[in-house]
């Protein structure tokens, strides 16, 4: 998202690949055994069994789907997942094949698919929905019936942004059985984007906003240099813009829109220009990452990984500033007391708090994430252009920054910057 620079700034939000940390529990009778998001781990073994012809391309090598757009409506098609379906939400016929790639992946490994990687297979069936949670369990033929009561009970554990999208996939190993269950909430939908095209082809962003934003843009990120905002019109909900690629590589299409809570993703696209797109998911080390220090507290490492970002891109490093460390702090407290993740909590957007802790700077800005560990943060943050864009713009001289650890021991982050 482009800066505006005054009073309110740079906004990001939690973007598409933020994840959770596993937290598998049992069920009553010891029945099944669950999980909320998780990570994936480990070569899958060769000799892992299926549960319909569709999963044998999973979890790599499947195709990318030829446009991302939405919706996709429909059914679940296994009879068995029906009333595990109808215990989340309405179907979206691509949300299941992640889904299924999901289950795949944990009865292969044991361990639940990474949020990163459930948001790589949503990009590669052609999804642009974002902020994806995924359910698992693992259970036995005659334990499928004590599902809906949990699926239901954790889809209603969390805000509804939207309108609630819900995807099923189920995998069978060795006389187990693997569900996994992908939710989104959807604030967009997306006109068909083609997800491959030669350098130079104008491409079409067209997106229908819910909730009647009050402003919207579009966010690039090119597959080297640093991401930025391109013209977006906004008329009645709906959004327009263009651009003509000429780099080769993967392109991120990001659509940012602002309600109540502040701006955040609403909308995601991974364009390959010149050359197809990628085969299969790749996690490498991100710049700033080789600066982690597991003996620091979260919120110096996340600090150190900020600044080490900045200096790998020739930018000068932030200064720490304990007034803005506090208002972050306040900041993570008050999301993880609603249960949300966003800008606004109640006490204000970001300018307003700063302003609030006695602080008058040029310009303010914030991102927020959620994820498993200090490094995931900064990769989850790193990810997203709009995020991306905030922590390298130039003009930021101090930084304050909070980590709080959740029930689920996954963390909830707040970077603040400041223009003085």
């Amino acid at each position: 998202m482009s800066p505006t620079f005054g009073r309110l700034s740079q906004l990001a939000l939690v973007v598409a690949g933020c994840a959770a940390l596993a937290c598998t529990r049992k069920a009553p009778a010891d029945a099944v055994k669950t999980a909320d998001t998780g990570a994936a781990k480990n070569t899958p073994p060769a000799s892992a069994k299926k549960a319909s012809p569709k999963a044998e391309d999973e979890p790599k090598g499947a195709p990318w789907a030829e446009s991302t757009f939405s919706p996709r409506p429909g059914s679940v098609g296994d009879d068995r997942l029906s009333a595990l379906l109808d215990a989340c939400g309405p179907g979206d016929a691509a949300l299941h094949l992640a889904a299924e790639a999901a289950a795949t992946r944990q009865a292969e490994t044991g361990a639940p698919m990474q949020l990163d990687e459930v948001s790589f297979e949503l990009r590669r069936r052609g999804v642009p929905y974002v902020m994806p949670r995924m359910w698992a369990a693992e259970t036995q033929t005659d334990g499928l019936s004590l599902l809906p009561e949990h699926i239901e009970h954790w889809a209603a554990s969390a805000p509804l942004l939207g309108v609630r999208r819900c995807g099923v996939g189920v995998s069978e190993r060795d006389g187990a059985i693997v569900v996994s269950v992908v939710a989104v909430d959807v604030l967009a939908e997306l006109a068909p984007l083609r997800t491959e095209v030669e350098a130079g082809t104008r491409i079409e962003i067209g997106a229908q906003l819910a909730k009647a934003p009050t402003a919207a843009s579009v966010v690039l990120l090119p597959p080297t240099g640093a991401p930025f905002s391109i013209e977006a019109e906004l008329q009645r909900g709906g959004l327009h813009a263009s651009y003509t690629p000429t780099a080769p590589g993967q392109w991120l299409v990001q659509i940012m829109a602002t309600h109540v809570g502040g701006p955040r993703p609403v909308a995601q696209a991974i364009v390959s220009v010149g050359e197809p797109p990628p085969a299969a998911f790749a996690q490498a080390e991100v710049p700033g990452e080789s600066a982690f220090n597991e003996q620091a507290a979260p919120d110096d490492a996340l600090f150190a990984l900020l600044n080490a970002a900045r200096r790998e891109h020739d930018l000068h490093p932030l200064r720490r500033n304990q007034t803005l460390d506090r208002v972050a702090a306040e900041h993570c407290r008050a999301m993880n007391a609603r249960g949300q993740v966003s800008h606004d909590t109640g006490a204000g957007d970001p300018a307003r708090r700063v302003e609030e802790a006695g602080l008058r700077p040029q310009a303010t800005g914030e991102n927020v994430a959620l994820a498993a560990s200090v490094p995931r943060l900064h990769r989850v943050l790193w990810a997203s252009p709009s995020h991306r864009e905030n922590t390298l713009l130039r003009r930021w001289d101090e930084a304050g920054v909070a980590v709080v650890q959740k029930d689920d021991g996954s963390l909830l982050a707040t970077e603040v910057f400041i223009d003085r």
